[in-house]
């Protein structure tokens, strides 16, 4: 009987394991949109053929920058910030391959600690499955980052290629 009350009591430690708020918040660190143990976000140099060399996160994924955000002050709240993760660090955030260290910070704004390159707060997006995807191009005001800070606005990749675009709809960015 004892051995059933443990069983009980293991499987409900796992069970409250999985419980969070739901929102992603301050309480993400060391990386895009789930709580990892104070580690370091890495910011890294990728090469996109779609898109050229641009930043990307510890796990490959595509960072972009909002250009509805000002300066360190996100536009993207709510919704926004459920299919635009901030990148976010809990320790002073570590340079890739490439990537000038002096342009990388954090910012506390409504997301604590979200990491920025050249001013600019880094997100990452919901759509991107894999890394290297960029599935965000084409959505109004988002944009991949490149090692110099600015945006990259190129034409979509042509179709059939691993890293091409969707088609994205309202409901993707809801005019954020």
């Amino acid at each position: 009987m004892k051995w059933i009350l443990g069983l009980t009591l293991a499987g409900l430690g796992f069970g409250l394991t999985g419980c969070g708020s739901g929102h992603p918040s301050a309480t993400q660190t060391g990386g895009v949109g789930g709580n990892q143990a104070a580690a370091p976000a890495t910011v890294s140099v990728a090469q996109n053929p779609a898109q050229g060399t641009i930043l990307a996160d510890g796990k490959g994924r595509t960072l972009y920058l909002f250009e509805k955000d000002n300066g360190t002050t996100s536009a993207c709240t709510g919704a926004c910030a459920q299919v635009w993760p901030a990148l976010t660090a809990a320790a002073p955030p570590a340079a890739g391959s490439g990537v000038d260290a002096s342009k990388l910070s954090t910012a506390d704004g409504q997301v604590a600690g979200q990491v920025t390159y050249a001013g600019h707060l880094l997100y990452a997006y919901s759509g991107d499955s894999a890394a290297g995807d960029v599935k965000g191009v084409g959505i109004p005001g988002w944009y991949p980052v490149s090692p110099s800070g600015a945006k990259v606005d190129k034409d979509d990749a042509s179709p059939g290629t691993a890293s091409t675009t969707t088609t994205s709809t309202s409901s993707s960015y809801g005019g954020y």
